[in-house]
């Protein structure tokens, strides 16, 4: 029993090493756009293909997670994805062209999809069921800091080196890891003989992908533009398709059967909502900071970081939480906090500090942490165990494709404002903003009134 305890510690110490790696890595290239655009030649909307070439990605290959568990074992896998994320960074330490850039964000980009999803199942098999609120927020405790903290650190040394440094100081880290994934990692998970179905993975890359293109083409074209439409049409029926196919198969590559359960189907679209707006909030506040109320770049990403500290705080404690009261109760508290900071977030004017960002921050942080892993393990809770490889692909594939969705959408109003707006360039941002908001506010109202029609099967 001993050696077993101490084999767990070794399992949770590796993938909870690589689950930061891999999500601080995703977002480490932002505060370098600018140095990149200049670098390459290249335009704002081209630089945005490093986020989101790699988001792609990894809904290309998070969805066949539930095949990749059962077939290959644990270690296996979590070896596979770290070193795709060694091979990314040292080619991305390199890049001689921006081509190349991508090429490697994609390569990292295949690790993540990889052990996202099995991270967070690993974790449930590995704790006992009393305590996977304990287990959900530790990862996301990880996970949330690690994205948010990513632009503040490499804007600290990109001010002393140079971008392609950023993967330089990242190496050792991986590379520590994956020599500990070789020693600690153990199998957690049952193999069993599964057949990977390739024609609903070619639906699932293709109206994922097409669908994410024309709408991020449809603030630069606009939505009559073949460019924009052709795409999102075409994505939504390879969507369509794929869904069908996966009711129609044996074994399919992502089990939708599990949305027969309410419960989890309503927590699905809960994550959904709440993965929307942290991304999208993430975004716009810099934005809004540095061209509405003219702060400095530094400054604008500085009003982010005590709320990033307080959702590591948050995150962790309310895993705890769940698991005295339940998920249900910690989401309500938490859905109210962020639909409450982001009205407060529109009452900040033009003439106002821009620190009172930093406090109405701090509160739609506290309401993240209170509902986000609490949802995903209301969710798991739903599922059988031999369903988690499945449920948790696809609670991954809705996060990454609502952090798509919702940085296109929110993002394409502020665009759009601006755009028609016959003002100067701080007051259409501001207008924009606002209305950008005020829906986010709304989206969050929604779902404090759709987390009261919960009903939770605990089974403590």
């Amino acid at each position: 029993m001993a050696e077993e305890k101490v084999q767990s510690k070794g399992v949770v110490v590796v993938i909870i090493a690589a689950a930061f790696l891999l999500t601080f890595n995703q977002f480490l290239l932002i505060t370098a756009f600018p140095t990149i655009m200049a670098e390459f030649d290249i335009n704002a909307t081209q630089v945005q293909w490093l986020t989101t070439a790699f988001i792609l990605t990894t809904i290309v290959f998070i969805p066949m997670s539930g095949y990749l568990s059962t077939t290959y074992s644990s270690k296996t896998l979590v070896i596979i994805a770290i070193t795709c994320l060694l091979t990314g960074t040292i080619i991305g330490g390199w890049s001689p062209n921006f081509g190349v850039l991508i090429l490697s964000r994609v390569i990292q980009a295949i690790g993540a999809g990889i052990i996202l999803p099995l991270i967070q199942t690993i974790l449930l098999i590995v704790f006992p069921y009393d305590r996977r609120g304990f287990a959900m927020g530790l990862l996301g405790a990880v996970t949330n800091v690690a994205p948010a903290s990513a632009p503040s650190i490499s804007g600290i040394i990109i001010d002393y080196l140079d971008w392609r440094s950023l993967h330089w100081v990242l190496l050792p880290f991986i590379l520590i890891t994956f020599i500990l994934a070789i020693f600690l990692m153990k199998n957690v998970l049952e193999q069993q003989r599964t057949k990977l179905d390739i024609r609903s993975v070619m639906l699932s890359a293709a109206g994922f992908s097409l669908f994410i293109f024309g709408l991020s083409n449809i603030s630069v074209y606009g939505f009559l533009d073949p460019m924009s439409y052709l795409p999102l049409i075409t994505g939504i029926v390879g969507v369509l398709l794929f869904t069908r196919r996966q009711f129609n198969i044996g074994t399919p590559v992502l089990n939708l059967s599990l949305f027969r359960n309410r419960t989890f189907t309503l927590a699905i679209i809960l994550i959904f909502i709440n993965m929307m707006l942290l991304l999208s909030t993430e975004t716009i506040l810099p934005m809004f900071a540095q061209s509405a109320l003219g702060t400095s770049a530094f400054l604008s990403g500085f009003l982010l970081v005590p709320g990033t500290v307080i959702l590591s705080i948050i995150t962790f404690i309310s895993g705890s939480l769940y698991d005295r009261y339940g998920g249900k109760t910690i989401a309500i508290i938490g859905f109210l906090c962020t639909t409450f900071s982001l009205v407060l977030l529109n009452t900040v004017g033009m003439d106002d500090s821009p620190y009172w960002i930093m406090v109405h921050f701090c509160l739609f942080m506290t309401g993240f942490g209170l509902t986000l892993m609490p949802l995903v393990t209301v969710s798991m809770s739903e599922l059988d165990d031999k369903d988690i490889p499945h449920g948790s692909a696809i609670v991954n594939t809705v996060r990454q494709f609502a952090m798509a969705f919702g940085i296109i959408i929110l993002t394409s109003i502020i665009s759009i404002t601006v755009a028609l707006m016959n003002a100067p360039q701080a007051e259409s941002t501001y207008t924009g903003t606002s209305y950008a908001l005020g829906v986010m506010a709304v989206l969050a109202f929604a779902g404090f009134l759709m987390t009261m029609l919960i009903r939770e099967n605990r089974h403590i």
